[in-house]
């Protein structure tokens, strides 16, 4: 747990003694009975970390902006970025500095992550309009990272799998690519006739390949907070592909369809308004209405599965559109992971039609929707997934 806390330009924790060690885990209270810090950089990490953990100090912390802009230098000197975030939550949750936060010369020396940019989405319509400006170029940031991290690898599983699912091994002639077709077959080029046998013809099923439909159901209720967030950036990558005709939908007791806000990230994402009830069956209704080639749709919902709605009608919609030959995805998180609550009854009567419902990380969404889409087992598909995670944790 101390290793995780130090920074890489620092100290280096393999060089630190036992009593060290535990001292840093301890706090200031444990010196006695283990060592005194001499290092500078050790009682800086040390300063830093008891302001916001010795319950005794918290107020020192929360009470100016000054204070709490020092701090938060102290932290980007000491502690490499992954530790700030971490450190960051749990000044938001223990101290309650959301005012604070608010503040654009403050707002400038947070490190932005998907927390503190759920914090400022929710807070957003509160506010003025410098600190909009500020609060937008953090989203901003977040949304830049994020959109980094999985544009190549989305794009990559998608048009690989689409494009491998279209090809065709010897097609009638009409239908042969002969560029693929070439290129597979140049091990067979014969001299002597001075020509190439195409032993192997590549082409597709069609001339002129269908659009896939996607639809993204997101549940804005406040358990989906950073499910939202990063429903909305996939949703962005997502509407880049031409062969996608892709509408993203929010929901709580009503529904919004925010697809023509997919140009600007930072848009959508302060389209979604977070909190308020759920009705899963009003959604899932919108979302047929939006299907115009069942067999070429898919609908991904993303929700804790709690619905405030009718009993049934959530189920009457899905079977409704499995039986129009759409295929169905029930996301429980979108990136994160670990355990999440949610309806377990719902899920398992999910799971009884033939749809898994789980938590997806970012590292396994790009493999699930690029076998969504082309219209793969994705039941098998999970269930392959948990296997290899048993077999590694046994």
């Amino acid at each position: 747990m101390v290793d995780h806390f130090y920074s890489e330009q620092t100290l280096n924790p393999a060089q630190l003694d036992t009593l060290t060690r535990w001292r840093l885990i301890l706090g200031p209270d444990a010196e006695e009975e283990t060592t005194a810090l001499s290092e500078t950089a050790l009682s800086g990490m040390d300063e830093t970390l008891d302001l916001l953990y010795n319950e005794n100090r918290r107020g020192e912390l929360g009470g100016s902006m000054p204070r709490m802009h020092r701090w938060l230098g102290d932290l980007r000197q000491y502690f490499p970025s992954s530790v700030i975030q971490l450190v960051q939550r749990d000044a938001l949750t223990h101290l309650g500095l959301t005012d604070l936060l608010l503040e654009p010369e403050l707002l400038a020396a947070l490190e932005p992550d998907i927390h503190l940019a759920g914090v400022l989405l929710e807070a957003y319509e509160s506010l003025d309009e410098a600190r909009r400006e500020a609060a937008r170029q953090v989203i901003q940031q977040v949304a830049d990272r994020l959109i980094a991290r999985i544009k190549l690898p989305l794009h990559q599983a998608i048009r690989g799998r689409l494009q491998r699912d279209q090809r065709l091994i010897n097609p009638p002639w009409s239908q042969i690519d002969w560029h693929r077709t070439i290129r597979r077959n140049l091990k067979h080029y014969q001299p002597d006739l001075r020509t190439l046998i195409p032993e192997t013809r590549i082409g597709f099923h069609r001339k002129h390949r269908r659009h896939k439909e996607l639809i993204i159901l997101v549940d804005q209720s406040g358990s989906m907070h950073d499910s939202l967030i990063y429903a909305g950036l996939y949703a962005a990558v997502l509407g880049q592909i031409p062969t996608i005709r892709l509408s993203i939908f929010a929901f709580d007791t009503r529904v919004l369809d925010l697809t023509n806000l997919l140009h600007d990230p930072v848009d959508l994402l302060l389209g979604f308004q977070l909190g308020g009830g759920t009705d899963i069956g009003n959604a899932l209704a919108a979302a047929r209405k939006e299907i115009q080639s069942p067999r070429d749709a898919t609908v991904v919902l993303i929700s804790d599965l709690f619905d405030g709605g009718l009993s049934g009608v959530m189920f009457g919609h899905i079977q409704a559109m499995l039986d129009s030959g759409t295929n169905v995805v029930a996301l429980l998180a979108l990136g994160q992971e670990g355990a999440v609550e949610y309806d377990q009854t719902a899920a398992n009567r999910l799971l009884q039609m033939g749809i898994p419902a789980f938590a997806c990380g970012m590292d396994q969404f790009p493999e699930l929707m690029s076998r969504a889409l082309a219209g793969d087992d994705v039941l098998t598909w999970w269930k392959q997934v948990r296997s290899k995670v048993s077999d590694s944790h046994s």
